[in-house]
């Protein structure tokens, strides 16, 4: 019963996943999605709301079975084994840790670009004195963590009072003092439709701003009864800011002066979106809350993603796809690896000093998602082979949405990969490992992303991805991988969580 006390609530889990909802994605993309997608924008949310919450269930499945320390990232690894889930693993671990310099960045551009403040940020975008500000929100987040998940959540579940109130009131002041009907039949409407529609559930960082559903999958060892508890928090979390979002973008694009919309929504530009909007209608209450919000919301997801990231690196270190030395004993207070903890936080400094525009790296961080969240169906269906029509349907959607990435970042994308499962190879071939096993063991997903970069075509994608998930949750290649599985030890949260669940 101990160890139930320092257990956090579904609350606290449905907060972490809002709150990390609740980021610099509100900021930006109801903006980017109405330049992209125009009145189709609300379909868009909708879509990606779908989409993450699939993945979500499918993740819930997996630590339904395994309750462990960063599951989302470890799920593979569970159902065929470390060498298999590599790939799933560092997308997924590398997309969160990115997020967290991203966060920061988006803070900083955010805040100067409002003030008007060129000592931050300058055309080349965040200066070197913008950089160090972005580094002191970092060493925040740091703090944060560093005395565990406990005060992690009250940290969080105050500040996702603030997160969701600010949004909320925004809309409500937005909605009352501006809404503009014809906005939605402007001339140059018809040339959205139902494919503008999916290209922004990328595009317009609208999986971006949808990513911290899977937050409380990262914690399901932390949290009380995950079995129930992690997916309520996941359905619970996603829809509360899915009505958020499209009552933002609602107000957004009801409120928007017919003088910035002569050429249409495309050609819609606003440096600070929100900003600029409520500085034009002359509410300034709301432009002061959204300058204070620009620090408090990106933040509340940067340590949020922060803690995430050290507990998928934690486990992937576990399952023998990290050095062994990259990760210590857990802290026996505080339950968690401060060894890892600081990588990340270590790593998310060097990103952030080498990257300069928040959209820059958005889009690359959501197709490292798109591509780690793809463990979660193909987890799901080896473990539960009843739930693989289920899995089957989110699999050929995740290859079909990876099509709608940028040509480049994809590429891009597929070489890190590549590259990665070239040196993880020498390494395991060292260690005794057959080339022609681990060749069977990591090929066919790399053969399949290269693939999708060569076809880019829905209909042959939808039909190979069909075909490789079937082959890849067969009853014989899941036993192949387990026949050459060299994790023994499943992992110690999962051996404390069936004996406090005896009690």
């Amino acid at each position: 019963m101990k160890s139930q006390k320092n257990k956090i609530s579904l609350f606290s889990a449905t907060a972490l996943s809002a709150t990390s909802m609740v980021g610099s994605g509100w900021l930006f993309s109801a903006q980017l999605n109405a330049k992209i997608a125009g009145n189709y924008s609300f379909l868009s949310w909708i879509l990606a709301a779908l989409f993450v919450m699939s993945i979500g269930l499918c993740l819930s499945q997996v630590v339904s079975i395994y309750p462990v320390r960063g599951a989302t990232t470890r799920s593979s690894a569970l159902s065929h084994n470390e060498i298999f889930g590599m790939p799933f693993a560092f997308a997924n671990w590398f997309g969160v840790m990115t997020v967290i310099a991203t966060e920061a960045q988006a803070t900083t551009q955010y805040l100067a670009s409002a003030i008007n403040n060129t000592t931050l940020i300058d055309t080349n975008g965040l200066t070197m004195y913008g950089k160090l500000f972005a580094f002191m929100l970092l060493l925040v987040y740091l703090i944060v963590n560093f005395y565990g998940v406990k005060l992690l959540a009250r940290v969080n579940n105050t500040i996702t009072i603030l997160k969701i109130f600010t949004p909320l009131f925004t809309i409500t002041l937005l909605l009352i003092a501006k809404f503009d009907t014809t906005n939605f039949t402007l001339a140059t409407n018809h040339i959205y439709g139902m494919s503008s529609a999916i290209t922004a559930i990328v595009s317009a960082g609208l999986i971006y701003s949808y990513n911290g559903f899977q937050i409380s999958v990262s914690y399901a060892s932390e949290i009380k009864n995950p079995k129930v508890n992690v997916p309520l928090s996941i359905i619970l979390s996603i829809s509360i800011v899915m009505a958020m979002y499209l009552l933002l973008q609602l107000s957004f694009m009801g409120a928007i002066p017919k003088s910035a919309l002569m050429h249409g929504w495309s050609q819609l530009n606003f440096s600070s979106p929100l900003i600029n909007l409520a500085m034009l209608l002359g509410l300034n209450i709301v432009a002061i809350l959204l300058i204070a919000d620009s620090t408090i919301s990106p933040s509340g997801t940067g340590f949020a993603y922060l803690g995430a990231s050290s507990r998928m690196f934690y486990a992937m270190a576990k399952s023998k796809q990290m050095p062994k030395w990259t990760i210590n004993k857990l802290h026996p207070i505080y339950n968690f690896d401060r060894r890892s903890l600081l990588i990340n936080w270590g790593l998310a400094v060097i990103i952030l000093y080498n990257s300069s525009h928040w959209a820059s790296l958005m889009v690359v961080v959501t197709g490292y998602h798109i591509i780690g969240y793809m463990a979660a169906p193909i987890s799901m269906g080896a473990l539960k082979p009843k739930t693989k029509i289920f899995g089957f349907i989110v699999f050929i959607l995740c290859g079909l949405i990876i099509t709608t990435l940028p040509h480049h970042d994809l590429y891009m994308m597929n070489i890190s990969l590549s590259l990665l499962m070239v040196v993880f190879g020498i390494i395991q071939i060292k260690n005794g490992l057959t080339i022609n096993t681990f060749l069977k063991l990591t090929m066919p997903f790399i053969l399949y992303l290269w693939i999708i970069y060569f076809y880019n075509s829905p209909i042959p994608i939808g039909i190979i991805s069909a075909i490789f998930y079937h082959y890849i949750t067969s009853n014989n290649y899941v036993q192949f991988c387990k026949q050459h599985n060299s994790q023994h030890d499943i992992d110690e949260d999962h051996i404390s969580l069936c004996e406090t669940s005896t009690h």
